[in-house]
């Protein structure tokens, strides 16, 4: 399937579509050196992106980006997707950075420091056309719609407020002083109304994202999206910020 994608890596510098920083700025010479995976830079970094990826989770065209930390051991950490086309290509973008092998981390001085990469792969093509088949009659339309662009969104009962009043009464925080941070996780309305294939995009740890899951698996039905006057299937987003006294 890789054969029907373009992903930007090598047509352009390495400035056109990634960004080093530390402290603000970019290093590229002096006493700061710059990280670099499997001996190279970043063309060699997205060699092994288009290894892994699977290619056939790309359901969108259009651009995503991704961000993360190359730590003073060479670790990737604080993964996040800062933009992304759907939920299926973040969740897979996701799972190959974690799978990621060490960097050789920035050094200031001699020692080594944490950075942050930001980077875009940008889709050309897509492998599941979103578009249904002009014989599929309605009934048989098991697109996933983008809730951007569905002619009418799900709606949790009683409206957005009441959806969070729902997650504010079930959602049981970490018992950790002092945590702030925000957890993302993603899911499908389907057809009926029930929420399926709920993901975490973002997770602040301590059992956060798993807690989001298990409180969405307990909301009511939904009433479901609509295009061409008929349900639909349509993904959502849903962030939740965790802040716990000190």
């Amino acid at each position: 399937m890789k054969n029907i994608f373009l992903l930007l890596v090598s047509l352009f510098s390495l400035s056109a579509f990634s960004q080093i920083q530390g402290e603000g700025e970019v290093y590229l010479s002096g006493d700061k050196i710059s990280p670099k995976f499997a001996g190279g830079g970043l063309e060699k970094f997205y060699e092994f992106i288009n290894k892994e990826f699977d290619f056939s989770k790309v359901t969108k065209i259009g651009k995503m980006i991704t961000a993360f930390t190359i730590d003073e051991n060479g670790e990737v950490k604080n993964i996040k997707v800062v933009q992304f086309v759907d939920v299926e290509s973040a969740t897979e973008i996701i799972r190959v950075l974690k799978k990621c092998p060490k960097w050789q981390p920035a050094t200031k001085g001699g020692k080594p420091y944490s950075v942050e990469i930001k980077f875009p792969l940008e889709f050309k093509s897509k492998a599941n056309a979103l578009t249904k088949k002009k014989e599929q009659s309605l009934d048989e339309d098991n697109t996933l719609y983008n809730e951007a662009g569905i002619e009418v969104k799900p709606e949790f009962p009683g409206g957005i407020k009441e959806f969070y009043s729902f997650i504010a009464k079930n959602f049981r925080a970490p018992d950790v002083a002092g945590l702030k941070g925000k957890v993302i996780v993603a899911f499908v309305v389907d057809k009926d109304g029930s929420l399926t294939d709920i993901k975490v995009l973002r997770d602040v740890g301590f059992g956060s994202g798993a807690e989001a899951i298990r409180v969405l698996g307990l909301s009511p039905k939904w009433i479901p999206a609509q295009q061409n006057g008929q349900p639909v299937r349509c993904s959502y987003m849903l962030p939740i910020n965790i802040e716990t006294p000190k």
